[in-house]
């Protein structure tokens, strides 16, 4: 049965409020898990099950997939449809207040299609919450991807580039149309793939060197002089930076690399 047989059936009218926009295509869920590594050992965190589209070819694949859904009203539908799939675990919980603690695995990975205004959270849960995995799948709105896929020097690099690139090597998989959407979303999506780069743990300094880049690209039109000058740095301070860092620059044009370099020459 196809997935708007599925909603018809059930009776469900999405909600704007929650940003549904769900993925009906079966043949392009299986698409997107072809071009994956995912394999027969493998536990996949689902976050939004939707109508189960995804879910229901995922079931096919991997071990186990634990897939979280804050809509209730999706239940019956979900339970009915993913019923021959006994390595599905339905939650029904919202996936920003879930504790990633007890997901460890020894193959652990995450694939999700997640409404445009919560992705952001949801990155930072993952990359700052999980435990050890493989990668994360997402798919997001092509505009989305082009700022997380960003090199420095474009327009598009800002902190959401810097934050993912920061913990992740990106993978640009797929481009999705949104014809294969319900309803459509009048804008085309891309899925990501994020491999952690695992550099180090997490730390309080690590925390202070994304608040501090974030500051850095909320005025990113003007050069790194003036920022730092406005962020209370002292003319010393910026002085000791000469031969090593432009401060005529603007934050997009530093490399990830020179971003993280630079705070902690001012950590100092």
């Amino acid at each position: 049965m196809k997935t708007s047989e599925w909603l018809i059936k059930y009776n469900i009218r999405l909600k704007k409020s929650l940003g549904q926009n769900f993925l009906s295509d079966n043949r392009v869920a299986s698409r997107i898990l072809e071009k994956l590594d995912l394999n027969s050992d493998d536990t996949v965190i689902e976050i939004g099950a939707g109508a189960g589209t995804l879910t229901e070819e995922l079931a096919k694949v991997v071990k186990k997939v634990i897939t979280y859904e804050v809509d209730s009203n999706l239940k019956t539908l979900l339970s009915d449809r993913l019923k021959p799939f006994k390595n599905v675990e339905l939650r029904f919980e919202d996936f920003l207040k879930a504790n990633l603690e007890d997901l460890k695995s020894d193959s652990l990975s995450y694939v999700a299609n997640i409404p445009y205004f919560i992705t952001s959270p949801i990155i930072e849960k993952i990359l700052l919450e999980s435990p050890k995995f493989k990668f994360a799948a997402l798919m997001v709105q092509k505009e989305l991807a082009e700022r997380i896929m960003a090199v420095h020097g474009s327009r598009k690099f800002g902190s959401i580039s810097f934050f993912v690139q920061y913990f992740c090597n990106v993978e640009r998989i797929l481009k999705v149309s949104r014809s294969h959407f319900i309803p459509n979303p009048g804008v085309d999506s891309v899925v990501v793939k994020l491999t952690p780069k695992y550099r180090e743990n997490i730390s309080e300094d690590t925390v202070g060197l994304f608040r501090f880049s974030r500051r850095l690209f909320s005025q990113r039109r003007k050069m790194l002089k003036n920022i730092l000058n406005s962020m209370g740095y002292s003319k010393e301070q910026l002085e000791s930076l000469d031969g090593i860092i432009d401060l005529k620059l603007r934050p997009e044009h530093l490399s990830v690399d020179q971003i993280i370099r630079l705070y902690h020459l001012l950590m100092r």
